[in-house]
């Protein structure tokens, strides 16, 4: 039987910095992009009201590597 691994949380702050309170550091979106393509479970909110923002930060990195290629 698989076992069920919890997504990495990742909060965002209001000055748009990314944290990942597990590795007590600060993360990018290409980070995260990376993440992404790893197959790795996260989960982003925002760190003052705990709202799930995880699908509009899936968005800015599909645009953001749409422009960067």
């Amino acid at each position: 039987m698989p076992s069920f691994k919890e997504p990495i949380t990742i909060k965002k702050y209001a000055e748009g910095r990314l944290y990942n309170p597990g590795m007590g550091a600060y993360v990018t979106l290409q980070r995260l992009a990376e993440m992404v393509e790893d197959d790795e479970d996260f989960v982003v909110t925002e760190a003052k009201t705990g709202e799930d923002i995880t699908r509009s930060v899936l968005k800015q990195i599909i645009i953001e590597r749409g422009t960067h290629g």
